[in-house]
Order: structure tokens, then sequence, then C-alpha cells
């Protein structure tokens, strides 16, 4: 086989520039830190590698939405243990206006602040978060809950969410008619028939709904003392002058029958029958606030007076449990916050480590393989030298 100067010239330089390649190559990894520069360069990691970035990217994206969301229920917390300060004294208030050691200027007086009270939870109400959004207007989030203190709920039901795993969102807000507005229970006694001097009177049943209506019937064939049937079945309430003013329980008495009380008075006739019924309405705290402010400042705060008078205190403590349950929402909500950011950052950790397993360049290898590429780099170099100077002519 022969092999001419030309050939011997072109297998030097190839193995050269090959040399040159390998050289290059390796140098830009150590200068990048990364092993693969191209998807040529290991096709099957490429792909693991951009399938691992998405979810380290994803995850991320979870974790910055889990501080945002956890940004808001700071927001609405605070919103609403204001709240709840502010209802606290409103009650304390209430009761120092409801006693009788009070008269018309103190009650004025303390009509005053509970009225600057409610100004200040009409404005918390109405609170913004941090991108200017009505924190209690469900959906409709440019658009005040409240218009007035005696106004009705404008925003919608609906709760904004945020994704912060994978399957995994979170309420970021709380509808305002869910929190500011309470239902009011009322038992009333209604005299169906009977003489004048008997009634009943109803304690501890604001809270409790009666439907279908109770009745009561004197009968004094029932008990040789006589007594009211209820309802005409077996449940009888025995009735003598001697029980005049004492409360009755009615579910003690009778389970069957709801947790109301009453209290019997005069003289019963056999002619004698009653019906508890029950009246029940919703509206916001600030409107329940401002009756009783008009009541005290009109130094009318008994039972029959006015509207939510005997069953005030009931009611703000109606509204109140409102605030302390959403309150408690928000709570559950942040523990799942904190919850799901172990998990994401766990994954984030994870998806990092393999990713850096595939991608980053092992510097101790890679520097000997340059050492190794350079000494055969030199040496291709110093052989073409060597080589290119043989000529036959050089021994005729």
């Amino acid at each position: 086989m022969r092999i001419s100067t030309s050939q011997i010239f072109d297998q030097g330089l190839t193995a050269m520039l090959n040399k040159q390649t390998e050289l290059s190559q390796t140098q830009l990894q150590v200068s990048t830190g990364k092993k693969i520069l191209s998807p040529s360069d290991d096709p099957a990691a490429s792909v693991e590698m951009l399938n691992l970035q998405r979810e380290f990217s994803l995850t991320e994206q979870y974790l910055d939405n889990a501080t945002k969301a956890e940004n808001k229920q700071v927001v609405e917390e605070g919103v609403l243990s204001s709240a709840t300060d502010m209802l606290q004294r409103i009650r304390e208030l209430a009761i120092q206006g409801l006693s009788d050691t009070n008269g018309p200027n103190q009650r004025k007086a303390i009509a005053a602040e509970m009225n600057q009270l409610n100004e200040q939870l009409f404005l918390l109400s109405n609170s913004k978060d941090a991108n200017g959004d009505y924190l209690f207007s469900g959906f409709q989030s440019n658009t005040p809950p409240y218009a007035t203190i005696s106004g009705t709920y404008q925003g919608d039901e609906g709760q904004r969410s945020m994704k912060i795993g994978a399957g995994v969102t979170i309420e970021t807000n709380d509808p305002g008619n869910a929190i500011f507005e309470a239902r009011h229970i009322s038992t009333e006694s209604t005299k169906v028939a009977g003489s004048a001097d008997s009634n009943i009177a109803i304690s501890n049943s604001s809270t409790t709904e009666i439907n279908p209506a109770i009745t009561f019937t004197y009968n004094a064939a029932i008990v040789p003392s006589g007594g009211y049937d209820v309802n005409g079945g077996p449940t009888t309430i025995p009735y003598t002058a001697a029980d005049a003013g004492l409360n009755i329980d009615l579910n003690t008495l009778d389970p069957s029958l709801p947790n109301v009380s009453v209290t019997l008075t005069g003289t019963p006739s056999a002619t004698d029958s009653f019906s508890l019924t029950t009246t029940s309405s919703v509206q916001t705290m600030f409107n329940t606030i401002d009756q009783f402010v008009k009541a005290l400042e009109a130094d009318q705060v008994g039972p029959n007076n006015g509207p939510n008078n005997g069953d005030f205190l009931t009611n703000i403590d109606a509204s109140m449990d409102n605030v302390l349950n959403t309150q408690a929402k928000i709570g559950t909500r942040v523990n799942s916050i904190d919850y799901q950011r172990d998990i994401n950052e766990g994954l984030s950790f994870t998806n990092e480590k393999m990713l850096s397993e595939i991608r980053d360049l092992d510097y101790a290898e890679a520097i000997s393989r340059l050492s190794l590429q350079m000494t055969g780099l030199e040496a291709a170099q110093q052989t073409f030298t060597r080589v290119q100077g043989l000529s036959l002519f050089n021994y005729l």
C-alpha cells in the first residue's frame, strides 16, 4: 500500500483538528460548569433535564403562590382581629347601657362611643388588600361590599383561590355577608284565647327556632292542680299559683321540644291558650348596632322598646361568632399553606438535586480530561511538524 505525502499531511491535520475540537468542548464545559452543552451531546439526558426544569419551575411558582396566599390571609386575619376587639368593646358598652344604674345622659355618652366603633367596623368591612382589591366582596373585587351602614351587601358569595400545589388550591378571601351578617331569631308569645290575668313570658330563646309553632292550652283535668297541655300531646306543664314566675325549660320537660324557657304568670282559666312562634331575619352587624345606638339615645332599651333591643346581646354574640368562625377558617388555611410549602420545598430540593446530577460538570474529571487532551494535541502537533519535513529529495 502506497501512502502519498499529501495523505500523510491530511491525516496529521485531521488528527490535530479532532484534538482541538475535543479540547475546545472540554474548555467550554469547564467555563460553563455544564456537562451537557447542547441536546446532541446526550439526547436522553436533555429530555430528562427539560422535564425536571419544568417541574422545578412549576414548584417554584407554587411556592410563590403560597407566599401570596398567606399574605392575603394575614391581611384578612388582621382586619377581623380588629373587628373582634371592637365588637367586644361594643358588647361591654351595651351591658352598661342596659343597666338600670345609667340614666339618659350616661346612655347618650355610651351611644356616642358605640356609634364611633360602629363606623370603624363599617370601614373595616370595606378594607382592601395590597393590590387594591376589596377583601370581602367575593368575586366583585372592585365593588365595596357595603356602601352605607344601613346598606345591603353588594358583593357576591364567591371565594377567590390560588393553586399552591399539584391539585391543591386555597381560598384567599371570604365573602362579607358570611362575616358581617347574622341570622337573628326571636321567639314570641301570642295569646290565642283566655283571661287577661294569665300570660307566658319567654327567655333564652333568641337563638332557638320553633317550627312549627308550639301551643299551650290550659286544662284543669290533666293533673289535679291543673296545667298547660303542650300541643295537645302527652307533655304537660303542671301549674299552680306557686309556679307563677318560675322559669320552665321545655327541653328538660320533653326532649322533643326546643331549648326554650317559659315563665307562667297570672291566674289561668279554662279558656287559656297561647302560641309560641319564631321570627327571624338576616341583617348586618352595623345595622344591629345602629338600631341599638338609636335606642340608647332615646333612652328606650327595654325588651319591647325597639328592634333588637331585647335581644341585642344575643344578636351581637351571633355576629361575633361569625367573625371568630372566619378567623378559625383562616387559621386552618394558613396551616394548610405551611404544610404544602414544606412539601413544595422538598420537591424543589429533590428536583434541583436530580437536575444537578444530570447537568452539572464533575470538575475533577473535566480538569483531568482537559490536561490529557492538551497533551494529546501537543503530541499531534509535534508529530506533524517532524513528519512534514520528511522528503525523498533530502536523501538524493
